[in-house]
């Protein structure tokens, strides 16, 4: 995906300033009708921000939310492991992804395990070769076991590592963990050192497995104001008011289509993955998308400077937001976003 660095104004990092749409090039009445086609045929959705030219254009909230609610991103959660997995390349924690697990989790697994050559670029392409049935109990075993780490490498390889997508919350907890063992830190400690407070997100919460480690697949809580500046700092390369966050090369290696993926849906879509971000189009532009259950969303589209996030209410999860039908079966940003760009 082609990242293009422009000049700012302003950085959010103290809040986002706001203007009219018209301000930024985009239609106020196409953006007014985009909410109300989202609150009539999806009133699970809680919140719909849209930022253009880095300036908050638009923002709505069901009734009971609003800009200080934590939203749980659910499996969104994956995609800002992949954002502190370039923090520890641009630190120097990590040297880069071709490292093997036998290498990063040495006390984990010994002898002549296959499963000691899967690599960190594997698990952050889902293509670790584990057996894993995402929709189908896999990931809620994991939960209900004693320690994960151990629950997932147990599992049986069933692909060479490398040549076979297949999603899985236990790769991202394999990548927490190396996040973890490498930088000594938590990966709530790391990302509020090198991520959060950089950005200057405050509010947010991020439960761990039984032995402490954070969540890689899921469960970080964010405000829909901090999703979009995790969005806006992809947008822009990784660079945020004059520092480097993250590298522009992990930025480009993420928003990379590594592999293509399926969607289990109803619908179609041209649909990729690259390091823990989605990548599908809308309308004609290039995109990547941080998706998690419930109808959580993080969209960035460089060629249009936008960012786009959405919330959802993940105690009441209607069909469409329950896997990944959600992916190609969702076309809000596609069909009524997009075009609201003059």
């Amino acid at each position: 995906m082609n990242h293009t660095t422009l000049s700012r104004d302003y950085w959010p990092t103290t809040g986002w300033r706001t203007a009219s749409p018209d301000a930024h090039g985009m239609d106020a009445g196409q953006l007014a009708h985009a909410h109300e086609y989202m609150t009539t045929a999806f009133p699970s959705l809680t919140s719909l921000l849209v930022v253009r030219g880095g300036h908050l254009v638009f923002e709505r909230y069901a009734d009971g939310y609003g800009p200080d609610v934590l939203h749980n991103v659910k499996s969104a959660t994956k995609s800002v492991t992949s954002l502190l997995t370039g923090v520890a390349i641009l630190t120097g924690d990590l040297s880069g992804v071709d490292e093997p697990l036998g290498a990063l989790l040495p006390t984990l697994l010994t002898g002549n395990d296959p499963r000691r050559d899967i690599r960190l670029a594997d698990l952050l392409t889902m293509r670790s070769g584990l057996d894993w049935a995402e929709w189908k109990g896999t990931t809620l075993q994991m939960f209900a076991s004693g320690n994960w780490l151990d629950f997932i490498l147990d599992r049986p390889v069933a692909h060479p590592p490398g040549t076979f997508f297949n999603y899985s919350t236990g790769d991202t907890q394999l990548v927490a963990a190396i996040v973890q063992e490498v930088t000594g830190m938590s990966l709530l400690a790391y990302a509020d050192l090198y991520l959060f407070t950089p950005l200057g997100i405050e509010r947010r919460t991020w439960a761990t497995d039984p032995q402490g480690i954070n969540i890689g697949g899921a469960e970080l809580s964010l405000t829909a104001r901090g999703m979009a500046k995790l969005g806006f700092l992809a947008l822009n390369n990784g660079r945020w008011d004059g520092t480097d966050i993250l590298p522009a090369t992990w930025v480009e290696a993420m928003t990379t289509r590594h592999t293509p993926a399926q969607a289990d849906s109803a619908g179609s879509c041209d649909l990729s993955y690259g390091y823990l971000w989605w990548l599908r189009d809308q309308g004609s532009f290039a995109s990547a998308m941080a998706v998690g259950y419930g109808g959580n969303y993080i969209y960035i589209v460089p060629d249009l400077d936008l960012v786009v996030a959405v919330t959802g209410d993940v105690k009441n999860v209607p069909k469409q937001f329950s896997d990944n039908r959600m992916l190609c079966d969702f076309n809000l940003v596609a069909d009524y976003i997009v075009p609201a760009v003059g």
